[in-house]
């Protein structure tokens, strides 16, 4: 079977359509897991007693679980949990009704939890800690040192780091198809259905996939650069 460049063509017109929905699974979670992660991070840094420990392990754990069971488990609860809840509210829901691509935001939102706190936390090591005590020198409180001089100077080294994760996300997000989220995978695929030109389907999903994950590697390359700029001009 020869390979078909005008079903490409269509495939590509089929799967761009759906690349807000890839961008918002992965955007969406890496919002989220960075107001989750960095406190994390924070927690595990300043070595807090017990809840570091607890936060520790539950990173690893979370770190060892494969994306795609997260999402199966995370089906397969909603799926059996809704029904009930929604009746015991007197609504009349049901499981059909509810949106799908919640299940996997909530799914990669725990994976980027987890990376994201990996991420912040080595920054803030990679932080001169002459830095605490030159706050404390100016008279700065612990948390006015951390917002005014440590985390400026860690979001930089973290940016390289968010990157990787972000590009892992976008590459992630074409699981969501498993649970029934039509993203740019499935609707490469879906367009394939008829005339059964899957290669062609999958050539132009990895064609956006790259499209997408390279030009977040330059945003997130140039926005290094003049955060690193600006602090090299400050100091």
């Amino acid at each position: 079977m020869t390979f078909d460049l005008s079903f490409l063509g269509t495939a590509l017109l089929a799967a761009a359509n759906k690349i807000p929905t890839t961008l918002a699974l992965a955007l969406i979670p890496l919002v989220l897991g960075t107001v989750i992660g960095l406190p994390l991070a924070l927690v595990r840094f300043y070595r807090v007693p017990v809840l570091g420990q607890g936060i520790q392990g539950a990173v690893t754990l979370i770190k060892g679980i494969p994306v795609v069971l997260m999402l199966f488990v995370f089906y397969v609860i909603s799926g059996k949990a809704f029904d009930p809840f929604m009746q015991f509210l007197g609504l009349p829901f049901t499981f059909r009704d509810f949106p799908k691509s919640i299940i996997a935001i909530a799914a990669l939102t725990i994976y980027a939890s987890a990376a994201l706190s990996e991420a912040f936390r080595g920054a803030l090591a990679a932080v001169n800690p002459s830095q605490f005590d030159t706050g404390a020198a100016a008279g700065l409180t612990q948390a006015q040192t951390l917002g005014r001089i440590v985390l400026p100077q860690a979001l930089p080294v973290s940016l390289p780091m968010v990157s990787n994760i972000t590009t892992a996300l976008i590459k992630a997000a074409a699981m969501a198809s498993l649970v029934s989220v039509v993203d740019v995978m499935n609707a490469a695929v879906i367009s394939a259905n008829g005339n059964y030109r899957y290669l062609e389907a999958y050539a132009a999903a990895a064609l956006i996939y790259w499209g997408l994950c390279f030009s977040l590697e330059k945003a997130f390359s140039v926005g290094e650069k003049v955060l690193t700029r600006r602090m090299r001009s400050v100091a």
